[in-house]
């Protein structure tokens, strides 16, 4: 869907002089063509249905035990509590894969239907395109795969196994935006640099979890210093485990390098 950007007009065939030309009114045209998408609905649904699934198969488990002669008990215990069953939920991480397949056609897909060519052709710098792609596909894929499916798991995990900490939910929730924001510029960083749709998604599965795996193969823990450790690192204080700094820092410089190279790139990008 092609929108109209309205933006100061500027001297034909010129430079925007401004890094961040037309940055409003493109993150608002972003805003708006997410809202009448149809995939916010999928996304939405798909994540909060796999969720709340997750959350619910400690109950589930048990009630199928308890009431069904024929069901076989699991090998070990039928884990009932809230914020066990909470979190692994959340640790899923389905919202990173979501972020994935979300962003992975949000640069790409208008380069190859010529649209793209178009709104750089309009007085806005490049960089205002990459940034405004970003953040609204952050803030957005943020509340419908992270915040809204989350909220409605903590209150299934209460429903079925009892009160949940209410801080479980708050830090859970900044992990899962940390996350998703991530994971949206990884996406967006490689549209930039690879023209595959399919080669986007896989650099976006092998940045996110192939640390993680190279990590649990070695004898020395690396993964306070992985940007794909923010969630762990968010709900640390709730698990009881000790809230480091190496992992913000390590998050912040990965996201602000990629933004960085990307927003290069797309000056040096033919359409």
């Amino acid at each position: 869907m092609t929108a109209s950007i309205s933006v100061p007009a500027r001297a034909a065939g010129r430079v925007p002089a401004d890094r961040l030309a037309g940055f409003g009114p493109l993150f608002r045209k972003e805003l708006r063509e997410w809202a009448h998408s149809k995939r916010i609905w999928v996304i939405l649904a798909t994540t909060t249905a796999f969720m709340v699934l997750t959350t619910a198969n400690g109950a589930l488990t048990s009630w199928l035990v308890a009431n069904i002669p024929d069901a076989e008990a699991p090998n070990g215990p039928i884990v009932l509590d809230p914020l066990v069953n909470f979190f692994s939920a959340v640790s899923t991480q389905i919202f990173v894969v979501v972020a994935i397949f979300a962003a992975m056609s949000l640069l790409i897909g208008e380069r190859d239907k010529g649209t793209l060519s178009w709104v750089a052709s309009k007085p806005v710098s490049r960089a205002s395109i990459w940034l405004s792609k970003w953040a609204a596909a952050s803030i957005v894929v943020s509340i419908v795969a992270g915040i809204i499916p989350m909220v409605v798991t903590y209150g299934v995990a209460t429903v079925l196994y009892g009160p949940v900490g209410i801080d479980a939910l708050a830090f859970a929730a900044v992990g899962v935006i940390a996350s998703i924001t991530f994971m949206v510029a990884v996406v967006l960083a490689a549209s930039v640099a690879v023209a595959n749709q399919a080669a986007v998604a896989a650099i976006g599965f092998v940045v996110f979890f192939f640390p993680q795996l190279v990590a649990s193969l070695l004898p020395v823990d690396i993964s306070p210093v992985l940007p794909s450790s923010i969630l762990n690192w968010a709900i640390s204080p709730v698990v009881g485990a000790a809230m480091g700094i190496a992992t913000p820092i390590a998050w912040m410089v990965s996201v602000i390098a990629l933004v960085g190279f990307a927003t290069w790139r797309m000056e040096r990008l033919e359409f």
